[in-house]
């Protein structure tokens, strides 16, 4: 296991598609992914009284809500910092000196849903979300990090730590993505790498939501 969070357990995996699609996931052969599963809790006492917290699968039919939800999450997140970028390199073409600093150029991982068949029957036996996987240069200090926590808009790091320049780009692009949406929606929990992110939320006006799941 690669870990374990709030909502989804995270598993190494390899991905082969045939034919090998000519963009997204499945590029290649043996592609290093992912692979995410939602679960649920539930706690149980004994006859002792003590407690024991359990990690259990939703049925099917939930679970695949579940991650249907996730990845279209995931998707129109990556629609609206693709649309963030546009406004970004806009403002740069139309400006008579280019910027005098660095923009950082992130994305967030390809995805998509895999479902698992039995070899005897064609019922769906499990689902899973598959993403690119997240690597970091084993030289580096570069972590899996968090750079803005869903329930802040601010920088979730200190300035004297790694990452801090890209969580206040990120910062910014939550603006822009007010902005010119009008108050509708902005991408949060930014997390992952440098060049790579995964699991956004994104905050809406309530009058959009069921637009997103």
């Amino acid at each position: 296991m690669i870990g374990i969070g709030a909502f989804k357990t995270a598993h190494p995996g390899w991905l082969t598609l045939s034919p090998l699609p000519s963009n997204g996931l499945g590029v290649w052969t043996q592609q290093d992914v992912v692979v995410k599963r939602p679960f649920h809790r539930n706690s149980s006492h004994d006859a002792a009284g003590s407690s024991t917290l359990k990690i259990l699968c939703y049925a099917l039919t939930d679970e695949l809500k579940q991650l249907l939800k996730e990845s279209n999450v995931l998707y129109w997140a990556k629609a609206l910092l693709d649309f963030t970028y546009e406004y970004i390199d806009y403002c740069i073409n139309a400006a008579s000196t280019p910027p005098s600093f660095q923009i950082p150029r992130v994305c967030f991982v390809e995805a998509g849903i895999a479902l698992a068949f039995s070899h005897h029957s064609s019922n769906i036996q499990a689902v899973y979300l598959l993403e690119e996987r997240v690597t970091f240069d084993p030289t580096g200090d570069e972590t899996f990090t968090k750079f803005i926590h869903n329930k802040d808009c601010g920088p979730s790091l200190d300035e004297d730590e790694y990452g801090y320049d890209l969580a206040v780009f990120l910062a910014f692009t939550q603006h822009i993505q007010y902005a010119k949406t009008e108050g509708l929606a902005f991408i949060s929990d930014y997390q992952g790498s440098t060049e790579l992110l995964t699991d956004p939320q994104i905050l809406t006006h309530r009058c959009v939501y069921f637009y997103l799941i």
